[in-house]
C-alpha cells in the first residue's frame, strides 16, 4: 500500500499557510495602492503613510490607546496576581466560590461586561443615580478614560489570574515557602518575597497578552468612551470602516498595519524579558505537594474585602444586565418589581433577523470549534510528531493570528473575498464567518492540544511504525485516541469563544449573516437597551447551559 503520508503533511502545511497568509496579504497590498482594491486603475503610493502620520487625530488617539491599556493592564495584572496568590496559595474561606465569580468576564465578551457596568454604574445608572440622590452628586464618571480602563482592566483579570495559578502559584516548590516560614516569616510576606517573584514568568506573558487584547478591544471604549467622544484605535478602525458613508480604505489598511506592528512589537519585547525564564524553574524531578499557608486572623478581613470587590466589580454588572433584560426601564425612583416586563424578550423572538442571528451563531461556533479543533490537532501532530522539513515554519505560520487582532482579520477575509476570485462564493455565505473565526483563533486551540501532544511519550507512535505502520496511521490510531480529553476541552473553549465573539465579524457581517454579538452592538448604538440587555442574558444562560452540560458529561472544565 503505497505511503502518502508525505503528501498529507504537504497538504496540512499549505492549507494552513493560505488560511495564516489570505487575511495579511491584501491589507498590506491595501496600504500601498491609491484607492479600494476592488476599484480598477489602482496606482501604488506612499500617500496612507502620509495620512497616517500626518494625522493630528491618530496621533491623539495613539495616545488615549496607550494610556487606556495601561490602566487596563495595572489592573488586570494587579488583580489576577492577587487572586491567584490568595486563593491559590492561602487558606482563604470561600476561594473556590470567590475564583468561580471571578471567572465570569472569561465567559462573557466584553460587550456584555461593558454593557452590565454603563447600566448600573454610567451616568444615567441605576446605583450611580441612587448614591447620587444620597450624596447630592455622582460619585464617579464611568464615561472616562479611567472609567474605560477600570472596566476593561475588570474584565481581563481571570487571563491573569489563571496564568499565574496554573503556570506559577500551584507549581511553586512548597520547600522554598516552608523555609521562609521556619526563619520567621509571616504568611503575607512569604507571598510578597518568595511567591511573588517565582511568577514574574506568567506575569510578563499574562501582561504581554492583557495590553494587546486591551489595544484590540471595540465594546468598552465605543459604549463608555463613545459618549465623551473618547476614540481608541480600535474605535477609530470601526468609525473609519463600518460606520463611514464612504471609508478610506487605505488609512484603514495603515491604521491596521500599524495595529499589527504594536502587538508584534509586544510579543517580542515578551520574548527578550522571557528569554531567561529558566531561573525561575523550581519543580525538579523530586515531587511535591504544595502546602496552603494559613492567614490566621488576617484571613476573615481579606475575605471580605475580597468578597466585596467580587461583588461590585463582577456580579453587580452582571445582575444589572438581567434585571433591565426584565424591566421597561431601570431607575432608582421607581422600584424595579413595578416595572418588570417579558417585552424585551417577546420583541426579541418576535423578530426573524434576532432569531436568525442565534440560529448563525450556533452553526458558526459549532463548525468553527469543529473545523478549528480539528486543523489544530493535525499542526500539531505534524509540528510534535513528524520528520517534515518546514514544520518549524509551520508553527510560525500556525501562531501567527496572535499578531493580527481580529478586526484586522475579518477585514482582511473580507478584501480577500474581493479580489481572489476563487473565494467569492464565500461572500453572504455563513462559511466565511467559520473560515474567519478558524484563521483566528487556531493559536487558542493549539494552546490546547500541544501541551496534551508533549505530555504522550513518542515511544507509543514509534511502536506503531515498528509493525508497519506511516506516519499518518500511527497518529491515526494511537494519537488521536488518546488526545481525545484535550480535543473536548479545545472544542468547548473555542466553541464559548465563537459564541460570544462579535469583533471578528464586524466587517463581514451583511444581511442574513447576523450573529448574536454583531447585533447586540448594533443595537446598543440605536439606544435599545432592554433588547440588548435581553439579548444579552439568553447568551450568559446559553453559554452557563453549555458549561454545565459539557462537565456533566463530558467532565471537561475549563476551570477548577
Amino acid at each position: 500500500m503505497p505511503d502518502y503520508s508525505r503528501l498529507i503533511q504537504l497538504l496540512i502545511f499549505v492549507v494552513t499557510a493560505i488560511l495564516m497568509l489570505a487575511p495579511a496579504i491584501p491589507i498590506a497590498v491595501q496600504v500601498f495602492i491609491d484607492r479600494p482594491l476592488y476599484s480598477e486603475g489602482w496606482v501604488f503610493t506612499f500617500a496612507n503613510f502620509g495620512k497616517l502620520f500626518g494625522s493630528e487625530q491618530l496621533v491623539s488617539v495613539l495616545g488615549t490607546t496607550a494610556v487606556f491599556a495601561v490602566i487596563t493592564v495595572v489592573i488586570a495584572q494587579v488583580g489576577g496576581v492577587a487572586a491567584a496568590l490568595l486563593l491559590g496559595r492561602t487558606d482563604l474561606p470561600g476561594r473556590q466560590w470567590i475564583g468561580g465569580v471571578l471567572m465570569w468576564p472569561l465567559y462573557l465578551s466584553h460587550l456584555i461586561f461593558g454593557m452590565g457596568w454603563a447600566i448600573m454604574y454610567g451616568p444615567s445608572g441605576f446605583l450611580t443615580q441612587w448614591l447620587a440622590r444620597m450624596l447630592g452628586g455622582a460619585p464617579w464618571n464611568l464615561y472616562s478614560l479611567t472609567g474605560m480602563g477600570i472596566v476593561a482592566g475588570v474584565s481581563q483579570i481571570p487571563l491573569a489570574y489563571l496564568y499565574c495559578l496554573y503556570g506559577a502559584v500551584r507549581s511553586v516548590d512548597p520547600a522554598l515557602e516552608h523555609a521562609a516560614r521556619t526563619v520567621g516569616a509571616r504568611p503575607l510576606n512569604v507571598l510578597a518575597r518568595v511567591t511573588l517573584p517565582l511568577m514574574i514568568p506568567s506575569i510578563i506573558t499574562s501582561a504581554a497578552l492583557n495590553l494587546i487584547i486591551a489595544v484590540e478591544t471595540l465594546s468598552i471604549p465605543l459604549f463608555l468612551g463613545g459618549p465623551a467622544r473618547i476614540e481608541t484605535l480600535s474605535t477609530f478602525l470601526y468609525h473609519q470602516g463600518i460606520a463611514a458613508s464612504d471609508p478610506d480604505h487605505g488609512l484603514i489598511a495603515a491604521s491596521s498595519l500599524l495595529l499589527v506592528v504594536l502587538v508584534a512589537a509586544t510579543l517580542f519585547v515578551q520574548r527578550l524579558l522571557l528569554q531567561n525564564s529558566h531561573r525561575y524553574e523550581t519543580v525538579k524531578g523530586k515531587g511535591s505537594r504544595p502546602a496552603l499557608l494559613r492567614l490566621g486572623s488576617l484571613k476573615w478581613p481579606i475575605v471580605v474585602i475580597v468578597a466585596l470587590l467580587a461583588f461590585f466589580l463582577v456580579i453587580v454588572p452582571v445582575f444589572g444586565v438581567v434585571l433591565r433584560a426584565f424591566t421597561t426601564f431601570l431607575s432608582p425612583l421607581v422600584a424595579p418589581w413595578t416595572t418588570l416586563t417579558l417585552k424585551n424578550f417577546n420583541t426579541l423572538l418576535a423578530s426573524e433577523a434576532f432569531v436568525r442571528a442565534i440560529r448563525n451563531t450556533f452553526f458558526v461556533s459549532f463548525f468553527s470549534a469543529s473545523a478549528g479543533t480539528i486543523l489544530a490537532v493535525m499542526v500539531a501532530l505534524l509540528i510534535q510528531r513528524s520528520d517534515f522539513p518546514f514544520k518549524r515554519t509551520l508553527e510560525t505560520l500556525a501562531y501567527s493570528p496572535r499578531v493580527i487582532p481580529g478586526l484586522i482579520t475579518g477585514l482582511g477575509i473580507f478584501y480577500a473575498t474581493v479580489i481572489f476570485a476563487p473565494l467569492g462564493w464565500l461572500r453572504g455565505s455563513l462559511w466565511i464567518l467559520v473560515l474567519a473565526y478558524v484563521m483566528a483563533t487556531l493559536p487558542l486551540a493549539l494552546g490546547a492540544i500541544q501541551p496534551a501532544v508533549i505530555q504522550i511519550s513518542a515511544d507509543l507512535d514509534k511502536a506503531a511504525r515498528t509493525v508497519g505502520a506511516n506516519w499518518f496511521s500511527s497518529m491515526r490510531i494511537v494519537m488521536v485516541p488518546l488526545l481525545r480529553s484535550a480535543m473536548l476541552g479545545s472544542f468547548v473553549l473555542l466553541f464559548i469563544f465563537h459564541l460570544k465573539s462579535y469583533i471578528i465579524a464586524i466587517f463581514l457581517i451583511v444581511p442574513g449573516l447576523e450573529v448574536m454579538g454583531v447585533t447586540m452592538l448594533s443595537l446598543w448604538t440605536n439606544g435599545d437597551v432592554g433588547v440588548t440587555a435581553a439579548f444579552a442574558t439568553l447568551q450568559m444562560v446559553l453559554i452557563a447551559l453549555f458549561l454545565v452540560a459539557t462537565r456533566l458529561v463530558f467532565r471537561v472544565k475549563l476551570y477548577d
